[in-house]
């Protein structure tokens, strides 16, 4: 496939520490056929310096002049491709020098794939191998399911495990669309639903890209962003089954049927309501989302038809669900985490104003006493001055201090 143009789209914002390695990564690319799209989102540090000192016309920079995130900055590379071929790579990552000509080599060897990955290196800030030291993290971007349906599930009840190795055919970009705005963390991971909804993934299971995991991404986590990605997550399993075949949807989730013989298609979307009551890892955690389908299903005459005569489910049903526990937060568990974690911090922030504020009412009372030390000094000598000006003796030398300051004049 040396004949097939691969365009790289790569988005920086700030990353002047990382940048040049990443894009040195791709010059010493043994396959020679491709384009770099470099979208800098409005960096302010040095990035637009560096990016403009490669004179390779292969590299094709867009500076957007203002920060506009990952999502639109992306869109916007997406948007200027040129090759058959699509990959992206973080300006922080860096690539091994085969990386895009095993994966075209890859997908030459298998004409069914449209998608490709590679397994990760995990490197720090130093670019110094870590994989001994996060061997979880590692097990689980490495980890592989062992069909597309297999991908669906895992997706569904767990999450992501797949970083952006990908190579994959921009006609599928054509079909499923860019990066949608409203998913800040999980932008990524919608992108791979509703890829996997239309082709099936695979994998050269080499260590082709270096995925850098850095002190600042590590301690990154804080209840505003966990907050956020819950809800995107939940957001996602929403709107999961939009678009999905009822063949592959059942392919993937027959075994978690209410009604085994369920077939028609009001049935299988009765079937998806009664999965998003469970999509935390099959559990009751948090039933919000089925409920809220269901209660639309249930006002719609065919639908509400359906649930009554196949799955005995009815409004009286319905209402004994919604009375069993309060639905609008995430697991108890977590909040009481992460509330505690925001507390205890707020407490410090407070033990630390306190002391300060303790600090200056000292300096306040001493300076107050201070204050009053020298007030009753003043008064001690003013006493002391009407004394002296009633006494017999400064009276009767009055007459001479009086000669004294006419002689001075």
């Amino acid at each position: 496939m040396e004949n097939e143009l691969v365009s790289i789209v790569m988005v920086n914002y700030n990353q002047e520490k990382f940048l040049k390695k990443a894009i040195d990564s791709v010059l010493i690319q043994t396959y020679k056929n491709w384009e770099l799209i470099i979208v800098d989102d409005g960096s302010t540090d040095r990035s637009v310096d560096i990016i403009k000192e490669y004179e390779d016309d292969r590299i094709k920079p867009i500076f957007l002049q203002e920060n506009s995130h990952i999502c639109i900055a992306t869109n916007t590379g997406f948007a200027a491709v040129n090759g058959k071929y699509i990959a992206r790579l973080d300006s922080d990552d860096i690539w091994e020098k085969e990386k895009l000509e095993k994966q075209m080599d890859f997908l030459q060897q298998n004409p069914d794939a449209k998608v490709c990955f590679t397994q990760i290196e995990l490197i720090d800030e130093n670019g110094e191998n870590i994989n001994d030291r996060e061997p979880e993290l590692l097990s689980l971007y490495n980890s592989r399911q062992k069909s597309r349906e297999e991908w669906i599930k895992f997706f569904f009840f767990v999450g992501n495990s797949l970083l952006p190795t990908l190579v994959f055919e921009k006609k599928l970009l054509d079909i499923v669309g860019g990066f949608k705005l409203n998913y800040c963390q999980t932008h990524d991971f919608e992108f791979l639903i509703r890829l996997i909804k239309h082709t099936d993934f695979y994998f050269v299971e080499e260590e082709l890209v270096k995925y850098r995991r850095t002190s600042a991404q590590n301690s990154a986590s804080t209840v505003k962003k966990n907050t956020r990605f819950f809800n995107e997550y939940m957001d996602i399993r929403y709107h999961f089954f939009e678009n999905m075949s009822d063949e592959l949807f059942i392919s993937a989730f027959k075994g978690f049927f209410h009604n085994k013989d369920a077939s028609t298609h009001e049935e299988i979307v009765c079937e998806q309501a009664f999965l998003l009551e469970k999509c935390i890892g099959y559990s009751d955690d948090n039933p919000i989302l089925g409920l809220f389908k269901l209660g639309e299903l249930m006002n719609d005459e065919k639908y509400g038809r359906v649930l009554r005569e196949k799955y005995n489910y009815t409004p009286k049903k319905y209402y004994e669900e919604t009375c069993k526990k309060i639905l609008w937060v995430k697991k108890d568990n977590e909040w009481k985490q992460e509330l505690e974690q925001e507390l205890e911090k707020q407490k410090e922030d407070l033990k630390n104003k306190e002391e300060h504020i303790q600090k200056l009412l000292e300096i306040k009372e001493l300076q107050q006493n201070h204050i009053i030390k020298v007030e009753q000094e003043l008064e001690v000598f003013r006493q002391k001055l009407h004394a002296m000006e009633e006494s017999r003796s400064w009276k009767m030398t009055q007459p001479i201090r009086k000669l004294k300051e006419k002689v001075r004049k």
